[in-house]
């Protein structure tokens, strides 16, 4: 390369002095590398094509150089077995030379050994000063070949290698191959027929043995080869020999065939040592993900061998099991699966050791493990490994964390079948239970007991105190519906404030009765909810099966039927489905339905009955009862169609028509006289409640002080604010409020504290047993002295006799009300009663019976 480089100098120097230096600058121009970080291969300066066209002088100066630069790179290309960098092309050259260095002693034994036979065979007085000199030379070459393959022992073969080397081994290839050269070019011509015959063989065994040899460093073996090959022909030509021409031409086609191998030869060892970098690369990074894998993902790699023990302890691995390398590498593998399943999941085991003993490939197999009471779910995917004879030497596959979607395939399942605020199972799951029970897997369908129950005023609840007081109180409900049935029995939430129950193995009525009067028992304790204290009260319908059903939908419907019949009965009370109520739900949703537009059809109407008190016999009021005559229904009391109102959501309706109606009939009378009006206990915790009454009372001009609103104690099921803020307004402005049939249900001196009622009335429950039951009497002599001191007035409803009557005035009852006294009568009926009561007779004189 020096010298060509100072040859270029000389041409261009010369070139220089024809054409001037600024001329040959200007059609000149610096070579750029072809690639980045190489190696340029033309000369330092070429000319560009329009000058070489335009100049042919200064073209046919620099072309021979351009063509024996190109001529020098093809030939440097052609030794170069690969194209690497120069970090693998050090390890190449190493791989190279050691390849060479296997063979260096058998190579050297052989030029030891053919040497001897050279000196025995051609010895002679004319050239043994020849022979001895020239076998000293190749012994010389031996022993440095021994020395460097020792040093070669001793170098690690991982070191990289420089191309140095590589030119030191093709200089001791050319010397020995020149050593071996001059033999036939000094002893060929003057040696007899059989010599020539043995020297012939020895140089063609030589060369192409040396050319093997040497074929995995091609310059190297190109060098001995056309050494040796030019000094076969160089002693054929010396020879006055007939087929000296023929015989050189053989020797020629040797030494091309013999290249031809050496190049094929590196060049496909060349492409081996790429491969083996390449794959040695590929496995690195394998290597490296599979590390990086195994520290950092959630997968676990697992490999088992064909006695069934693991054979790589990777971090993962001993994690997963809670053991040491010693202590995997000692247990079978699934005696540590063993150890750790969850116990609930053997099958997994069995499922596992089925398919480990078999030779199927198998994936997504699951398997739930327990560490340190946390259960973490895998799913293993694997495939066998075999020999080449075909048997099967273990497992390998990985197992994958999938805790997480198990965790919400759980989640999911569990909102699919239960109910999320209470966790009760929901209404598909009720009826998948129901299913079970009516047609079972085995065995003939054992009895049961399904049962609807509502809760009352639940929408009241949540549109005076909130939804979340609302979702509290089912919470609670949930809570003691499960306390109060057995771990055999189903719980749910159909929807709302509907729940059902299904009573496993319920061999009669009676024994149905008694649970569920446990379940209302349960419901009857006010309950705590964010502070406050809430009555709840429920109606329950019972269906009996298969006595009232053997299909899901006639039972559920079949106890709905019974929950409208518990509900018309009476909240807190249970009814078991007989045939006749199937004719009451018909008509109780022909009632809702003709109740719709009532008002409107004018089918409502008011009776009055007169409120009298017991000093003085004097009229102080009326009470407005609501009336309704419909004509295919005929009369329907207002104990049936009242609840339907509240029930379908038209009470509001027809409760502002009544206290319209009845202010609009009380104006007509004495300004003295009250009016009366019923307030449903829906009505009395609607906001809209005070709106109406200031419209009914302005609509009619009547004043605030001559009505009186009348609530039961139902209106309050809980110690709460709302509903005395409801009555507040009103009572403020003048409006009475009077509680009406007060002593039953749950009464609570607390309310009667908290809101200052005007009336109290006592329920003809305890007037009608006044004159029987001491504990009557008690009663309402206690009423009594409240109302007397909380200034309230005290009415007595279910006044039937005089007895009664003068016990009452004793007591100091204020008044009464009933129809003994005086039935309830239509609005055209009132002024005439009024101008003829003072010659009613009075229950309070002794001979009026």
């Amino acid at each position: 390369m020096t010298r060509r480089r100072t040859r270029l100098t000389h041409v261009l120097q010369r070139a220089e002095r024809t054409y001037g230096s600024r001329r040959l600058a200007a059609v000149a121009r610096p070579c750029r590398p072809r690639a980045p970080g190489g190696t340029c291969t033309c000369p330092a300066w070429a000319l560009s094509s329009a000058t070489l066209r335009d100049r042919p002088e200064a073209m046919g100066l620099l072309n021979p150089l351009v063509l024996a630069s190109r001529g020098v790179s093809w030939l440097r290309a052609s030794f170069e077995p690969y194209r690497v960098d120069e970090t693998l092309a050090g390890h190449f050259r190493s791989r190279q030379l050691q390849a060479v260095l296997r063979l260096t002693p058998l190579m050297m034994a052989a030029n030891a050994v053919n040497g001897i036979l050279i000196l025995t065979t051609l010895w002679s007085p004319s050239c043994r000063w020849f022979l001895l000199a020239w076998y000293g030379a190749v012994l010389v070459i031996i022993v440095r070949a021994a020395l460097t393959w020792r040093r070669g022992q001793s170098r690690s073969p991982q070191l990289p290698t420089s191309a140095r080397a590589l030119r030191r081994a093709a200089r001791h290839a050319t010397v020995l191959a020149a050593a071996w050269a001059i033999v036939p070019i000094v002893l060929f011509p003057n040696s007899d027929g059989p010599r020539q015959w043995f020297i012939a063989t020895m140089i063609t065994g030589m060369m192409c043995a040396g050319g093997f040899a040497l074929a995995t460093t091609p310059l190297a073996g190109t060098l001995y080869v056309v050494t040796m090959g030019a000094g076969a022909s160089i002693a054929v030509f010396r020879t006055d020999f007939p087929l000296a021409l023929p015989l050189a031409s053989l020797i020629i086609i040797y030494s091309l065939v013999v290249l031809t191998v050496v190049w094929s030869t590196a060049r496909l060892f060349g492409a081996r040592l790429m491969a083996e970098a390449a794959a040695a690369r590929h496995n690195e990074v394998i290597g490296l993900l599979l590390r990086d894998f195994e520290e950092h993902a959630s997968d676990v790699l697992w490999e088992v061998d064909e006695a069934g023990y693991f054979c790589h302890a990777s971090p993962r691995l001993l994690s997963l099991f809670g053991v040491s390398a010693e202590q995997l590498a000692a247990a079978p593998a699934m005696d540590l699966v063993a150890a750790i399943i969850e116990p609930d999941n053997r099958h997994q085991l069995d499922t596992l050791r089925a398919r480990l003993d078999g030779s199927a490939p198998f994936s997504h197999l699951p398997l739930a493990l327990t560490r340190h009471g946390h259960t973490r779910w895998w799913s293993l995917t694997a495939k066998p490994l075999f020999d080449a004879s075909g048997r099967r030497t273990g497992w390998r596959g990985v197992a994958t964390d999938v805790t997480d979607a198990q965790l919400a395939n759980r989640q999911l399942t569990w909102l699919a079948h239960f109910d999320t605020l209470t966790g009760l199972a929901n209404r598909y799951q009720f009826r998948s239970d129901l299913a079970d029970l009516l047609r079972p897997a085995r065995g003939p369908a054992r009895p049961f007991a399904v049962l609807c129950l509502d809760l009352d005023h639940s929408k009241t609840i949540n549109d005076t105190l909130g939804h979340a007081i609302g979702d509290g109180v089912l919470q609670e409900v949930a809570r003691r519906l499960l306390g109060r049935t057995r771990r055999s029995d189903t719980v749910a939430r159909l929807g709302g404030d509907e729940f059902a129950v299904i009573l496993r193995d319920v061999e009669s009525q009676s024994e149905a009765s008694l649970l569920t009067q446990r379940l209302l028992e349960g419901l009857e304790s006010p309950c705590d909810v964010q502070g406050t204290r809430i009555l709840v009260r429920s109606s329950v319908g019972v269906a009996l099966a298969p006595r009232d059903g053997s299909d899901i939908d006639a039972l559920l419907n079949h106890a709905d039927l019974a929950l409208y019949a518990a509900t018309s009965a009476g909240r807190g009370e249970h009814r078991f489905f007989v045939a006749q109520m199937g004719t009451q739900t018909r008509r109780r949703l022909s009632i809702e339905h003709a109740l719709r537009g009532a008002s409107s059809r004018r089918e409502l109407s008011l009776a009055f009955q007169p409120i009298v008190n017991l000093t003085d016999w004097r009229i102080l009021g009326f009470e407005a009862l609501l009336r309704w005559h419909h004509a295919d229904l005929g009369q329907v009391p207002p104990s049936e169609f009242i609840t339907v109102a509240e029930e379908a959501g038209l009470i509001d309706e027809i409760g502002e028509w009544v206290l319209t109606e009845a202010c609009q009939q009380a104006r007509q009378w004495r300004d003295d006289l009250t009016i009366s009006v019923n307030v449903s206990p829906v009505q009395a915790m609607s906001e809209h409640l005070a709106a109406t009454t200031f419209s009914a009372l302005s609509a009619a001009g009547l004043p605030a002080q001559r009505l009186e609103l009348e609530i039961t104690e139902s209106v309050f099921p809980r110690d709460v604010p709302t509903t005395f803020e409801v009555l507040q307004r009103p009572h403020a402005a003048g409006v009475r409020v009077a509680l009406d049939d007060f002593g039953t249900g749950y009464s609570s001196l607390a309310y009667l504290r908290r809101f200052p009622f005007d009336t109290l009335k006592i329920d003809h429950t305890f007037v009608n047993e006044l004159m029987e039951r001491h504990d009557a009497q008690a009663i309402a002599r206690m009423i009594v002295e409240l109302a007397g001191v909380l200034h309230m007035r005290i009415v007595a409803e279910g006044v039937e006799s005089s007895q009664q009557a003068r016990a009452l005035r004793q007591y100091g009852c204020d008044a009464l009300q009933e129809t003994a006294v005086a039935p309830p009568m239509r609005a055209d009926e009132v002024a005439p009663f009024l101008a003829a009561w003072p010659t009613f007779p009075r229950l309070v004189e002794d001979h009026v019976v």
